[in-house]
């Protein structure tokens, strides 16, 4: 039933204006970016690794159904499957899914994943409690309308949330990151030092790896520049668990990831 609903879903026609367009062209590339021979290091970096383990212990061993919301090139949807014990079904959505699409070919268990366009900012494509957990990665607080601020721009984070929330079953689990209000990129690229100077990384990837290294830090300091211009909605931990408990979420862990540049958060939906 699902399925046929997202097939549908994929014929819509997305209305997105001059400012939206922006920001897609930005997310595709830096995309491509990461799926290139170039950006794979910054994938296998330390940033990532210890994202990916934070994110693997809050998973313990996933089975279901599962949301990745805001997919990009399917990052999430293997820590799933890697983590996964029993049965699993991925739903990984985006409003740009030709990362996914590509990404896909190279999925081990590609036929456990379901790529469907989504546009986050809007009612999610999938009935009420759905999913058994929701994985979001840096992408909830990057959502935006137009060029809402303040507490316009808090209500597109909420609304993401909500849409979680009713998506979610009862006892589901939503796990995402999101950056922090103050984060620092050079603090993280300082934090990777060790990593870019191990004599094994450079016989893998060569000068590439610095180049990564630049390219990255080009987009993350984009990033941050936005956020500082509330073009992002960044948030102190403590608004997030205000909009978390005000929608009904339970049980709020955190972890710092991403050089502490990021919080990690599992909440759960009461069942």
């Amino acid at each position: 039933m699902v399925k046929s609903q997202v097939v549908e879903r994929e014929e819509i026609k997305f209305m997105i204006d001059d400012s939206i367009s922006e920001e897609l062209k930005f997310w595709h590339e830096f995309n491509q970016f990461t799926r290139s021979k170039i950006g794979r290091p910054y994938l296998e970096g330390r940033l990532y690794e210890e994202l990916k383990k934070g994110v693997g212990e809050f998973l313990g061993s996933p089975e279901g159904c599962w949301f990745d919301a805001g997919c990009g090139n399917l990052p999430a949807s293997k820590w799933i499957l890697e983590k996964a014990q029993g049965d699993i079904q991925i739903w990984a959505g985006d409003i740009d899914i030709d990362g996914a699409n590509e990404e896909i070919r190279q999925v081990k268990d590609a036929h456990l994943i379901t790529i469907v366009r989504t546009d986050l900012r809007e009612g999610w494509p999938f009935p009420n409690d759905f999913f058994d957990g929701i994985v979001g990665n840096h992408v909830f607080t990057f959502l935006t309308k137009s060029q809402k601020t303040g507490e316009e721009a808090n209500g597109v984070l909420k609304e993401a949330l909500q849409e979680a929330y009713r998506a979610l079953k009862p006892g589901g689990i939503l796990i995402w990151t999101m950056p922090k209000k103050n984060a620092n990129t050079l603090y993280g690229l300082l934090h990777t030092l060790r990593y870019l100077l191990d004599p094994s990384r450079w016989r893998k990837h060569g000068p590439s790896l610095l180049l990564t290294t630049l390219k990255a830090a080009r987009y993350t300091r984009k990033i941050e520049r936005k956020g500082k211009k509330g073009i992002y909605t960044l948030l102190e931990k403590e608004e997030c668990e205000r909009i978390l408990c005000s929608i009904g979420f339970t049980d709020l862990e955190w972890k710092d990831v991403f050089a502490k540049q990021s919080w990690l958060n599992r909440a759960k939906k009461p069942a």
